[in-house]
């Protein structure tokens, strides 16, 4: 049977993300200031936690926590198109994969890597932009089940490594999350909400400081049928990116918020492979639309 990949803040395994601090946001970013720094990856859990599989439930959670002893590989590919007319154009392509292996009923943990294909147009050129981007590990745990009152499952990670223009970090980017649901069949109501931090590194001479990001989606996923089931959520994050140039005349801080809509929808052709799809488009501001695909397959 499928199972509802829930909107999270990060959609899927990535936003993380899994989120505001993602690679396609930072390549905006990046075009619109040079900088030096890794491009953080944010990925948040939210978008894979929760119960074993029950055949009373709807399908939106089942296949969220994986069972003990269970071995899960989900792959991931995200396209995204982002433009500012007269200014740039810009198309990438992010590919994840990750594993995730029950330890018990309640706790899952995870490891994912990721890397990158960008390439930009402006009227000075182009760029093309081919590289590893990040590994994280983690843990999610179910705090309660769905009963009379809504399920609670937190998770918590960190960047093992992330790969900035010149050098790399370890352990300097941490993201603990709580996702909240409730299931009225065919209908699941989702609460998801993450906090970020990210310590300040060195990246070459450069000093760099991403600063943090708080995010909430809420989401609502609807059950076709045993095989099909539609999502639709909206993500509201609020980030504190703060970029240190080895010019100082260069550096700039101040505080963002954006909206973004979600739509998705999963189809379970198999007992043990569920393929989802996630449109996302930013609504708040100009950093283009995603579309996700994702392939979760049970050993």
């Amino acid at each position: 049977m499928a199972t509802a990949n829930l909107t999270c803040p990060v959609p899927g395994w990535y936003t993380p993300c899994k989120p505001s601090c993602n690679p396609f946001a930072q390549l905006t970013r990046r075009l619109m200031l040079p900088r030096y720094g890794p491009r953080l990856t944010l990925s948040a859990m939210l978008c894979s936690i929760g119960t074993a599989p029950q055949a009373d439930l709807p399908l939106a959670v089942e296949n969220l926590l994986t069972d003990k002893g269970k071995l899960k590989l989900n792959l991931s590919l995200t396209y995204n198109n982002n433009a500012v007319e007269g200014f740039f154009n810009s198309d990438a392509v992010v590919g994840s994969a990750a594993l995730r292996y029950g330890l018990t009923g309640k706790t899952e943990i995870y490891a994912r890597g990721t890397g990158q294909y960008s390439n930009s147009r402006s009227t000075t050129g182009s760029m093309t932009d081919i590289r590893f981007l990040d590994t994280w590990v983690g843990a999610s745990y179910q705090f309660k089940k769905d009963t009379e009152t809504p399920a609670v499952i937190g998770f918590l990670e960190t960047a093992l490594v992330e790969k900035g223009q010149k050098s790399t970090s370890s352990f300097q980017s941490w993201t603990a999350g709580i996702t909240t649901y409730k299931s009225i069949d065919p209908v699941v109501f989702v609460l998801s909400g993450y906090y970020s931090v990210n310590l300040p590194r060195k990246d070459g001479e450069a000093s760099v400081d991403p600063g943090n990001a708080f995010a909430l989606n809420p989401s609502m996923t609807f059950s076709v049928n045993d095989r099909v089931t539609l999502s639709a959520g909206i993500r509201w994050s609020n980030s504190w990116p703060r970029y240190s140039e080895v010019n100082e005349a260069s550096r700039r801080q101040y505080r963002e918020t954006n909206t973004d809509l979600q739509l998705g929808v999963d189809y379970g052709f198999s007992d043990d492979d569920i393929l989802n799809m996630t449109f996302s488009s930013n609504v708040s501001g100009s950093k283009g639309s995603n579309l996700r695909l994702d392939w979760l397959h049970t050993f």
